[in-house]
């Protein structure tokens, strides 16, 4: 199985192609989707959309892993994560890759033992997990995070489409 994790962000999203099964994992490839600060929105959401299609036609994995929604604090950062999680399901949903969405807490506690675990955290037991060498960006991360997570909890997952 081939799982499509992503941390979405306006400005940096994290995305992550992993494969395997609940026993073994590894990574495909991994990588950070970026905008810049001063883009419009909608041209970043169409950047954000433009770039995952492609890395989707590239792999047609079988299943994206996102973190549910949650509360932020600040609502204009609440907003545009919003947008952008949006952006990530519609286009998933439109190539026919079925959504999957775990919780912040389920996804720190599945991958390091700890539901309230801090990126380094995750960043070091990712790293671990997949027995990588070279220290992935924070937001690449968080997508193999999200995907290790799916591995681990399918047989439990909802789809969304």
């Amino acid at each position: 199985m081939q799982v499509l994790g992503i941390d979405p962000s306006l400005r940096s999203t994290g995305y992550a192609i992993l494969e395997g099964d609940r026993n073994r994992q590894r990574v495909i490839e991994y990588g950070v989707i970026k905008t810049p600060a001063k883009e419009p929105l909608d041209n970043s959401l169409a950047q954000i959309a433009d770039s995952l299609e492609k890395i989707i036609n590239r792999y047609m994995p079988d299943v994206m892993s996102i973190e549910d929604i949650f509360v932020a604090k600040n609502s204009k950062v609440a907003l545009n994560l919003g947008h952008v999680r949006g952006v990530v399901i519609q286009t998933c949903t439109r190539l026919g890759i079925p959504v999957t969405q775990y919780s912040a807490t389920r996804i720190k506690e599945t991958v390091a033992g700890y539901g309230r675990a801090d990126k380094e955290q995750i960043q070091h037991m990712v790293m671990r997990t997949l027995s990588l060498e070279k220290k992935p960006p924070k937001d690449a991360s968080d997508a193999m995070a999200a995907a290790l997570t799916h591995f681990f909890w399918s047989d439990t997952f909802e789809v969304h489409r």
